[in-house]
């Protein structure tokens, strides 16, 4: 009784660390992200290089312990991801995150430029009811089966009719004035920093085994 007792209290305890890294990452690292890249640069490179070296400072703080019970909770976490069933899921989650972001902003750029007909042609068919307020007005009549079979024909359609999702993604994007492709981007950038940082320490974690052994 006592054990499974500890044994929960260490799962709760488990979660709460993890959650604390997360919210800590996202509250210091997005405003960062948002603020570079609305009002300095909006080329990825730009937001990239600041959030990395932000990121490479909070690691090289928590392996010289100047964080405190944060640091040690945040290399906790950090070792832990590198083991078992969390390791195929953290480095899972990052590749598909990469491709969906990665895939979603070359759509929009393309929408943009090499199926630039194809874009105006949609707008053509879409006049009338190209407004965000409209198109919200309308999705609030749409059933739990519209929504399914909507994202599946979205999925299907990414393979099957890529030029148009990718006109389609362009549009959106203008209608809400940059902010899908800038909001990609941030995620983007974010997704990219926490992946050098998961590869950083899977190789501290190789190299320290690599010492026992030796």
């Amino acid at each position: 009784m006592f054990d499974q007792t500890k044994t929960k209290a260490s799962r709760k305890q488990e979660i709460v660390e993890t959650l604390i890294v997360f919210a800590v990452m996202t509250g210091l690292l997005l405003p960062v992200r948002l603020l570079f890249y609305t009002y300095i640069s909006t080329h990825w490179f730009g937001s990239f290089g600041l959030v990395s070296a932000i990121s490479v400072l909070m690691v090289v703080l928590v392996k010289k312990d100047k964080l405190g019970r944060f640091g040690k909770m945040f290399e906790d976490q950090m070792r832990k991801v590198q083991r078992g069933k969390r390791k195929i899921l953290a480095y899972g989650q990052a590749t598909l995150m990469l491709l969906l972001l990665g895939g979603t902003i070359v759509a929009i750029e393309l929408g943009n430029s090499t199926y630039l007909d194809i874009k105006t042609q949609l707008l053509q068919q879409l006049e009338g009811i190209d407004d965000p307020q409209k198109m919200l007005a309308e999705s609030k009549k749409m059933t739990a089966q519209d929504w399914v079979a909507g994202f599946t024909g979205f999925v299907l359609a990414i393979f099957f009719a890529f030029p148009q999702i990718s006109a389609l993604l362009a549009i959106l994007n203008e209608m809400y004035d940059g902010w899908l492709l800038h909001f990609y981007t941030v995620a983007l950038v974010e997704t990219l920093e926490m992946t050098g940082i998961l590869i950083f320490y899977r190789l501290t974690l190789y190299r320290e085994q690599n010492k026992k052994i030796g």
